[in-house]
């Protein structure tokens, strides 16, 4: 299967440090969404992922997710301002 890379940008943080992971597109989303937010020291299941715009993440797989936007903003409720 083809490699899928995708950039997660945080954007809650104050430096937007962007974190990029590289995966078969067979794979599922959720795991580059956990090692990207591992990478930041972030618990995932505090953080939500949106394409630029806020627009909802469609598809279960990185190939899917990333068929419309590459990159994802990765949002952190509790640091919203």
């Amino acid at each position: 299967n083809m490699s899928v890379t995708i950039r997660f940008i945080f954007i809650s943080e104050p430096e937007r440090p962007v974190v990029t992971i590289t995966l078969p597109g067979n794979r599922l989303f959720r795991e580059a969404f956990v090692m990207a937010s591992k990478e930041q020291g972030k618990d995932p299941s505090n953080l939500t992922c949106t394409y630029p715009g806020g627009t909802p993440l469609q598809g279960s797989t990185v190939e899917e997710v990333a068929s419309r936007s590459a990159t994802v903003h990765v949002i952190d409720p509790a640091i919203v301002g």
